[in-house]
């Protein structure tokens, strides 16, 4: 299914701020700031289920140094949305645009829903026309691209502090989250997940370790 990418809400919308990319909870919504260079207009669409419509499409109208940001109130954690930007289509100067694909917040702190490129959906270019990457692919996505999710990720340290290690002090242990202890051999009460890692902090301290960095933990 496709329609017309307009703006239509009847949600307060604001000028937001640049400051901090990604989405951000305000004290009565949520702020939105998307980098896009080339953008020559950029849509962010709202969403009540993953698979579903829009509920609101709104044109972004600011701009501050290549950011493009809104403030758009009477919405919360949990809210749905993703992207759609209109540019120009043009491989051969590596410029992709393509306002039928919904596009993930690179700066989302989790989505819903898997991609899964069935009938090549996914893909800007028409994958069968013999142009290949040339030719635009106008069929519309939305409904099978995972949706970016606003997170409330407000997290109490009780007073902890960073341990400021000066960096050629620090012994850097790299390693994934799951693979470090998803074997029986890790005799973790918790296996394959964080509180498994943390269970073997003791044991990386004896290595020696007093960094982490971990391997990807995003999609």
């Amino acid at each position: 299914m496709s329609y017309n990418l307009e703006h239509r809400t009847t949600r307060k919308i604001t000028t937001g701020t640049n400051k901090i990319l990604g989405s951000t909870i305000e004290k009565d919504g949520v702020n939105f700031a998307f980098f896009s260079q080339y953008a020559q207009e950029v849509f962010l669409l709202l969403f009540d289920t993953p698979h579903g419509e829009p509920t609101d499409i709104i044109k972004i109208e600011n701009r501050s140094e290549d950011m493009w940001h809104v403030c758009v109130h009477g919405i919360k954690d949990g809210q749905l949305y993703g992207y759609k930007i209109r540019g120009e289509y043009n491989p051969a100067a590596g410029m992709r645009f393509n306002e039928h694909k919904l596009l993930i917040d690179p700066y989302a702190k989790a989505l819903i829903g898997k991609a899964r490129n069935l009938d090549n959906l996914l893909l800007a270019y028409d994958a069968n026309s013999l142009e290949k990457d040339l030719k635009e692919d106008e069929r519309d996505s939305t409904r099978v691209v995972p949706k970016s999710i606003v997170i409330d990720d407000a997290f109490d340290w009780q007073d902890d502090k960073r341990l400021n290690i000066p960096l050629e002090e620090l012994i850097i242990y790299e390693v994934h989250v799951k693979g470090f202890t998803a074997h029986p051999s890790s005799a973790v009460k918790h296996p394959g997940t964080y509180l498994g890692f943390i269970e073997k902090i003791p044991y990386l301290k004896k290595l020696g370790i007093n960094a982490v960095e971990l391997l990807p933990i995003h999609e």
